[in-house]
């Protein structure tokens, strides 16, 4: 073929360069199974072989579609070609498809009535299939005629309308409604007459008879189906293909009873339930042309409801009985209860009641309408006993005969060392779902004092813990601790342990500020706590005297900060300054000038006209309300949880237990503002919800504060001159040399600053005021933040000065309600009213 097989790369091919193949080996008589197996003797890959394979496929099939297809491409392969069906030019029906998710909840419940809706499972025929033998010819089909040895010879021979086909140098011969085996005998007889190598006891002629092409042939579907009409199939489809191009049975169809009526007489009845519970395909015979397949309406249909593995509307043929239904539902759910089922079924006039026993499943035969209804069996216990709290496995035991309370005990493995000894409760239902309690001392139930009980049925034995009955045991410590909060309570714990839990002293802790309150016990009424003050070092130790003070439950421990030890402030110096930064507060009482002057000073460029102070509002500072409740019992729980430490005993593993257990907890409160922030803040709020006339308050936690930082440095230490804060940001610009107008002007912009400039002449540059604006309104923002407003003296306008850096801002003027003449003249009459009762009550 003029090029070596092993160097193709069939990516890389053309189309053009395919064809010139498929021409070579229309040449030399190849067909396409013996191309393969000289390009595999060639050690041509399989990949190449089964890309190659495709692409010759892919331009057979466009070939086909645009009615050009070539003998070359026909002698090549002796593949088949076919559809589904046609178009709808031929027969104007397309096949019938519905989205599964579009059916209606009746047709769902429907068995079988998705099965021919389903996109992957089409039942298109396979074409790829070795030839049937009993396929029965007609006009269209065409042959395939294969000689090799002493003569090569590949032919494709369609069977005429006449059915006939026509080998070279031979006269017509008849096929028409021979099988492809009878066929076969026919065309090689016929062939011997010119080829003497096909007969005798050693042939030197070969020869294979197969099926090309499969010709098209018309079905009627008709009857209960969702699309009924005339379909054009492959003629190798089946009953079953059929069914698919038609939709399938629609809801008043049988699945049972479909027949295929040949010639004018039934040739076969199909039950599609042989094919969905066993896969048998039996009856599901190939059409022939004018085939009509005939789904009649159901006879008898009944449903199952309840605890069956496939749930809905089921046919039942004469003769089945209830045993072979329940086998088309899949059978009963693991919950269901088998002994008996009811049926509810119509009556000549009325509606009655079935009771199917198991041992009738063989024997019922249900009746069309009828409803089985199976139902779970009952949600409670036979044998149960259960038992919880302080025993070590908790949960369900099997009711043993003479199962007492004390042998269940010993199955749960025993009790627990927290176990409360004075009681045990065992909950009893009664036979009229009563409840009695029965009480237990635990104690002398284990030391045999007292006879021990007898379970029976759902019997609920609790035995509580000595923890469930109280408060749990915790301690607080607050103030100057690295990690303060809610701590569990060990038995001989002191100060010391307490503070080494929570991480040990801040920097500004004072040891001999230390203050226990403990609950009190006094029974003086005047007493609210008892307050021990004791003294640590930084070293954690106690004195002699203050080391026997072991705490108690619920103590709360308070540690002071050392009397005047504050955390260092910053304030931050930003802009035009020598030497921009933070710094930290020095005093008390110091000021925007000495923050200055420790930075050097403002540069050449400065603008302090411009100078702004931006400071944290009362509402940005927070600390935590410190108070035990659910919510401390929380952080215990999570303290706990995150500790990674592998050393817990079973204590603390109880103690999450339990912490686990307490219900209505409070999450912390993470904006804890402090309270008179808080009450402020509320109170801004409230009137600004009362009063309409106020616009919203946007409450921040910083805000940009006037200064006058020309007068501080003027006058250092003056009332201008603010005490600084913590985090307080003192901003210097540079000289500034622009004016924006905004607002109401008609073209609002930024100029530049011209000393000679007034208000009106910035206007001016703007192109004036609109029409809506409201001169009277109009004011200036200069850039240390102060506002200036226009005034007005009689019938004179004063415009406030404008300086660099400023911004002008023009108000709108509110829009005005039109003139109501109804509402004029209804005034008017109401007054006019009003004068004539005045009048008369005067006379």
């Amino acid at each position: 073929m003029g090029q070596d097989l092993k160097t193709i790369n069939v990516d890389e091919m053309s189309d053009e360069e395919i064809l010139r193949y498929m021409k070579q080996a229309e040449s030399s008589g190849y067909t396409e199974q013996q191309m393969e197996a000289i390009a595999r003797q060639q050690g041509v890959s399989e990949s190449q072989i089964a890309k190659l394979r495709r692409r010759v496929e892919q331009l057979r099939l466009q070939m086909s579609q645009q009615g050009t297809e070539s003998q070359t491409g026909q002698n090549l392969t002796s593949g088949r070609q076919g559809s589904l069906q046609t178009g709808s030019d031929i027969f104007g029906k397309d096949p019938y498809e519905i989205p599964e998710e579009d059916l209606t909840e009746e047709q769902k419940k429907i068995f079988g009535y998705d099965l021919f809706q389903r996109e992957n499972l089409n039942f298109a025929p396979n074409l790829n299939i070795p030839t049937p033998e009993d396929y029965t010819l007609g006009a269209g089909d065409i042959i395939v005629v294969d000689l090799w040895g002493a003569t090569q010879i590949y032919n494709r021979l369609e069977v005429s309308p006449e059915g006939t086909i026509r080998p070279d140098n031979l006269s017509p011969i008849y096929v028409n409604g021979l099988s492809i085996k009878d066929a076969e005998k026919k065309i090689i007889d016929r062939l011997s007459q010119i080829y003497n190598g096909l007969k005798g006891e050693n042939p030197s002629i070969f020869y294979q008879i197969s099926l090309g092409n499969v010709r098209t042939v018309n079905v009627s579907v008709v009857g209960e189906v969702n699309q009924p009409g005339n379909y054009s199939l492959s003629s190798l489809s089946t009953v079953f293909t059929s069914l698919y191009a038609a939709g399938g049975p629609n809801e008043q169809g049988t699945f049972r009873n479909i027949q295929l009526v040949r010639d004018g007489k039934l040739k076969a009845t199909i039950d599609l339930y042989d094919f969905l519970i066993n896969g048998f395909q039996d009856n599901n015979l190939r059409i022939k042309s004018g085939d009509v397949v005939i789904v009649r309406p159901f006879e008898s249909r009944v449903e199952l409801e309840g605890e069956v593995k496939r749930p809905g509307y089921y046919e039942v043929l004469d003769g089945e009985t209830f045993e072979q239904l329940l086998a088309y539902a899949g059978g009963f759910t693991n919950t269901a209860y088998k002994a008996l089922v009811t049926a509810r079924r119509n009556g000549l006039k009325e509606r009655e009641v079935i009771d199917v026993n198991a041992s009738e499943f063989n024997e019922f035969e249900p009746k069309d309408g009828d409803i089985f209804q199976i139902t779970p069996i009952l949600d409670r216990y036979r044998n149960r006993v259960q038992i919880d709290g302080a025993v070590y496995r908790e949960g369900e035991y099997e009711l043993t005969p003479g199962l007492t309370l004390r042998k269940l005990i010993e199955k749960a493995d025993g009790l627990r060392g927290d176990v409360f000894m004075n009681r045990a409760t065992i909950y009893r239902m009664n036979e009229d779902f009563s409840q009695d309690v029965i009480p237990i001392d635990l104690g002398q139930l284990m030391n045999g004092t007292i006879e021990d009980v007898l379970l029976v049925r759902e019997d609920i034995v609790s035995i509580s813990s000595i923890y469930s009955l109280r408060e749990e045991y915790i301690v607080q410590i607050s103030g100057e601790v690295l990690e303060g909060g809610v701590y569990p309570f060990f038995r001989r714990m002191t100060v010391q342990d307490l503070i080494i839990l929570a991480g040990g002293l801040t920097e500004g802790a004072s040891g001999a500020m230390v203050e226990i309150s403990r609950r009190n016990t006094s029974p003086s009424l005047n007493t609210m706590a008892e307050i021990i003050t004791v003294q640590v070092d930084k070293s954690l130790s106690l004195s002699a005297e203050d080391r026997n003070i072991m705490l108690q439950p619920f103590d709360q421990i308070y540690i002071r900060k050392t009397p005047g030890y504050t955390i260092q402030q910053q304030v931050t110096v930003e802009g035009e300054v020598i030497a921009p930064g933070t710094y930290s507060i020095s005093r008390k009482d110091e000021r925007i000038s000495d923050i200055l002057k420790r930075a050097q000073g403002l540069t050449t460029y400065a603008y302090p006209e411009g100078a702004i102070l931006v400071r944290k509002t009362e509402f940005s500072s927070s600390k935590t309300n410190d108070q035990i409740s659910q919510e401390y019992l929380q952080q215990l729980r999570s303290k706990l949880l995150s500790d990674e430490s592998a050393l817990k005993n079973i204590s603390q593993t109880r103690l999450i237990e339990r912490l686990n257990k307490i219900q209505n907890k409070i999450a912390p409160n993470n904006e804890a503002d402090v309270v008179g922030s808080r009450v402020r803040k509320e109170n801004i709020l409230d009137i600004q919800e009362q009063d309409s006339l106020i616009r919203d308050i946007e409450i921040k936690e910083e805000e940009p504060t006037v200064l006058d930082l020309v007068k501080i440095l003027d006058a250092p230490g003056s009332k201008y001159d603010y005490i600084v804060k913590e985090g307080d940001v003192i901003s210097i610009p540079p000289k500034l040399e622009t004016v924006r107008i905004a607002g109401e002007v008609i073209s609002p912009l930024n100029v530049r600053y011209d000393e000679d400039y007034d208000f009106k002449n910035y206007i001016n540059d703007a192109g004036g005021f609109t029409a809506v604006a409201k001169k009277g309104r109009s004011y200036v923002q200069y850039p240390n933040g102060r506002s200036k407003q226009t005034r007005r003296f009689l019938f004179f306008k004063f415009y406030p000065k404008v300086e660099p850096g400023s911004t002008i801002f023009v108000s709108r003027r509110p829009d005005r309600e039109p003139v109501n003449f109804q509402a004029i003249i209804a005034a008017a009459g109401s007054v006019a009213t009003l004068a004539l009762v005045v009048d008369r009550l005067s006379n």
